[in-house]
């Protein structure tokens, strides 16, 4: 590997005509690679959430805002009660601290086939596409993600950004994870004789509850 790696470098310096860098181009390169320079960005508001809120429904996903962590239960409960869904939830493990009811029935673990509803946490919330940001782990597998019908995703206020660059920042303050998803709204195709089917390769509904609590 390392070989065919060093016949590859080889060849691209030999094509540029550079077998060895100056001080300045050296110095250029390690400056760009410790500021890691943004490209032109689109507009936002100042207003993350109300842009955030906007662009999430404009890709058919839905939220509710709550004011302390000590009521996302409750708005799960909305949100089963409106679908007629049972209290069954497979939840990321970050969220154990969470009070929920007695009588549901709670699972941290990765989801399955069967799961019908899955609760995630989010790293971030993008007030420019308005996607959540979501990161592997053990505490978190991936499969909450997209096997489920219906995902519900809590995201802290705090916890919104601008741009999605801020994404990339804000991971290099902490080891990368194995896998990050960005999601923006529910699993759509259109690949199908041009017909949109909502939910073809994931959850058919995606549901963010906004958390304000500093």
């Amino acid at each position: 590997m390392n070989s065919t790696r060093s016949t590859i470098l080889t060849h691209i310096r030999q094509a540029l005509q550079r077998n060895q860098l100056d001080n300045n181009t050296i110095a250029n390169l390690e400056a760009r690679l410790a500021a890691h320079p943004i490209h032109e960005q689109p507009t936002v508001a100042a207003d993350l959430t109300t842009i955030f809120i906007k662009q999430l429904t404009k890709v058919a996903g839905t939220i509710e805002i709550i004011p302390r962590t000590t009521d996302i239960p409750f708005a799960v409960l909305a949100f089963l009660q409106q679908y007629q869904l049972p209290p069954e939830i497979v939840a990321a493990a970050h969220l154990k601290a969470i009070n929920w009811p007695r009588q549901w029935q709670v699972a941290y673990r990765a989801a399955q086939p069967a799961d019908q509803v899955s609760v995630s946490w989010a790293f971030a919330g993008i007030a420019e596409t308005g996607s959540v940001v979501l990161l592997s782990s053990p505490n978190s597998p991936t499969t909450l993600n997209f096997l489920p019908s219906n995902h519900i995703v809590i995201l802290s206020q705090a916890d919104l950004v601008a741009h999605i660059e801020a994404i990339w920042i804000r991971l290099r303050s902490q080891p990368f994870p194995r896998t990050l998803n960005m999601i923006t709204g529910p699993s759509r195709t259109a690949d199908i004789e041009q017909t949109l089917q909502v939910g073809a390769h994931g959850p058919k509904r995606l549901h963010v509850i906004l958390n304000t609590q500093k």
